[in-house]
């Protein structure tokens, strides 16, 4: 019998842990998030080559797992 009494309290206590965070979070929600800034001039050049750095990392990568 005690062993479902422990059970069930530390249900409760996972419920109320639960709600509790899931108040808090709704309560933060209310604040409106700030815009986001407009990009910089000139900086799609740098855009452009991450994207090129990425596409050839994962041709690499697909190349070494089909080699192996």
């Amino acid at each position: 019998m005690a062993s479902q009494a422990i059970t069930f309290k530390s249900f409760a206590t996972v419920i109320i842990v639960a709600l509790f965070f899931a108040a808090a979070a709704a309560s933060a929600q209310d604040l409106s998030p700030a815009p986001a800034p407009g990009p910089d001039a000139g900086a799609a050049g740098s855009v452009s080559s991450s994207v090129a750095v990425i596409g050839a990392s994962v041709v690499l990568s697909m190349l070494a797992i089909f080699k192996h």
